[in-house]
């Protein structure tokens, strides 16, 4: 005689009608997971007792200790420099990029203090002039014109942190004679910086130095911004090494979704144009690094030594080991990003949200992930515009909807959906202790930390009867008595047994026939299996 028996419990597939789902598919799944092929209830998130701008809409955490939060979506990266004594975080999306440090960053709302990332060139050139000594030797016979020197300085700015801008306009031409060394000298007039955003602390006076056939600026002093003037009797065989900074542009100001490849280069974009840093200088952007894209960016993520770019149209892929090097690769697959908060790497692939579901893209390529679970018109009722999405225990989890009072867990292992009712303003996968800490009105929880749960509804499929009557059915698992029970026939309710009332061995249903059947169990109980069949025998076997 026949019988139904759920084992083992997964989530929703909303594209398969009820009556084709797998036997272990739920119609319905909330506040459910099931890790150990058991159905469970979900943990509550637990506060940690941190609170943050109460407006926050996005948080980073900072040594694993402070917590920095900005009313706007930002985005943060830790210093690419190994050891580095300054602990520098940049961030853009609050105004023009910035870089804080943890000489700065304390106070009631952190980061409390930043600067503005990269440096300026000096705007106004040096001013030059020359003091002479004779123009004879000790026996008086005229030095030998060729012994004549022309010269041009320049100058760069440089920060606390020792990072150097790219040089002024040269100075007017300096003509210098060589009758005697001790007593020709060239007097340099400086003016201050117009703006100093960037904690510029010092200034690098270089000249042009010319043989073996080649002409270079040569450091010759680093003086402190505040000295206006300079006196340059250095000899010829003191000066320093070549000014190697030309093109160490500052970050364009509009740049936004700043994220760190590897190989010390972090990576943002404007428009439709992808940004690079100098290796290991995230102040340093070279104009001549940036690529474009067909349409507008949306985000960028790192895969290693590759950045996937979404857009408003095809997606990218730049790879190089080095940021001169990147070549782009636009893939021909029409998938937009439909929210940039939405894209999040889970098990090495980067996941986003389209206009038409769920999307892996990696290094190998790009493929979807839902079309097989969702529609498209069922995709818009995630509001994919809306999504927020981190990475938790292998599975991608987003907030949707206006206020993201909405979420859902899709795991790229099952490809299957389960919902859940949480609200959050923003959140951060923390790598240190491998925790999702959200934040819902400046206070900060710790994803599925607390000792209470929630509350689950899970629906099995329509399983197919062909007009039978089945008279008995049996619970297993834990704390049962915490959960509720609905069998249907036909879609009618035929028994509800609520928390409490399940007993511990099989019972009886109320005679009923139909050709399909469906059962639902709701609660906190973890739940082993559900089985009902047309006799005692068969329901406990």
């Amino acid at each position: 005689m026949p019988a139904i028996t759920v084992k083992t419990f997964a989530g929703e597939r909303p594209k398969l009608d009820p009556r084709l789902l797998p036997n272990e598919s739920a119609s319905i799944a909330y506040g459910c997971h099931f890790d150990n092929g058991n159905l469970s209830p979900l943990k509550r998130p637990a506060l940690t007792g941190i609170a943050v701008l109460q407006t926050a809409k996005t948080i980073y955490q900072y040594l694993h200790e402070y917590w920095f939060a900005w009313d706007k979506h930002v985005h943060a990266v830790p210093s690419p420099i190994a050891d580095d004594p300054w602990q520098r975080v940049y961030f853009t999306g609050d105004g023009y990029p910035k870089v804080t440090n943890n000489e700065i960053f304390s106070g009631s709302n952190m980061p409390a203090a930043s600067y503005r990332l990269g440096l300026q060139a000096p705007e106004v050139p040096i001013i030059a002039s020359v003091t002479e000594g004779v123009d004879e030797n000790e026996d008086g016979a005229s030095i030998d014109p060729n012994d004549d020197e022309t010269r041009y300085y320049t100058h760069t700015f440089v920060t606390a942190a020792g990072e150097e801008g790219p040089p002024g306009e040269a100075s007017q031409r300096v003509e210098i004679k060589y009758p005697d060394e001790d007593s020709t000298y060239v007097t340099l007039v400086f003016s201050p910086p117009n703006v100093n955003a960037s904690n510029i602390t010092h200034r690098r006076i270089y000249r042009t130095a010319t043989g073996g056939g080649s002409a270079d600026y040569l450091f010759v002093a680093e003086i402190p911004i505040s000295q206006n003037a300079f006196t340059d009797d250095i000899q010829g065989e003191e000066l320093g090494a070549a000014l190697d900074t030309y093109d160490y542009e500052m970050p364009n100001e509009a740049m936004i979704g700043l994220t760190s490849m590897a190989n010390g280069i972090l990576a943002g974009f404007f428009d439709s144009t992808v940004c690079f840093s100098e290796a290991y200088l995230p102040y340093a952007w070279p104009s001549d690094y940036q690529q474009t894209t067909e349409h507008d960016i949306v985000t960028v993520a790192a895969l290693g030594n590759t950045l996937a770019v979404l857009t408003k149209g095809y997606p990218y892929l730049f790879s190089g080991i080095t940021p001169s090097a990147m070549a782009g690769q636009k893939l021909e697959f029409n998938q937009a990003c439909a929210s940039g908060r939405s894209a999040v790497i889970v098990n090495g692939s980067l996941i986003y949200a389209s206009p038409d579901g769920l999307i892996s893209l990696s290094t190998s390529g790009l493929s979807m992930l839902t079309n097989q679970i969702i529609t498209r018109e069922q995709w818009q009722e995630y509001e994919p515009q809306t999504i927020e999405a981190y990475h938790q225990e292998g599975r991608y989890l987003a907030f949707y909807g206006e206020n993201l009072d909405k979420g859902f867990i899709f795991d790229p292992n099952t490809g299957d959906f389960r919902h859940f009712t949480a609200t959050a303003d923003c959140g951060f996968n923390s790598l240190v202790d491998d925790a999702l800490y959200t934040c819902q009105g400046g206070n900060l929880s710790k994803w599925e930390s607390s000792p209470s749960v929630m509350s689950y509804q899970w629906r099995s499929k329509d399983f197919e009867a062909q007009d039978i009557s089945f008279a008995c059915g049996m619970v297993k698992g834990v704390n049962v008595n915490q959960s509720g029970l609905r069998i249907f026939a036909d879609e009618i309710e035929v028994l509800h047994l609520e928390p409490g009332k399940i007993p511990s061995a099989a019972f009886r249903l109320p005679p009923t026939r139909g050709d399909s059947w469906a059962f639902e169990v709701y609660g906190r109980g973890t739940i082993h299996s559900v089985s009902i069949a047309t006799t005692m025998r068969e329901v406990v076997a």
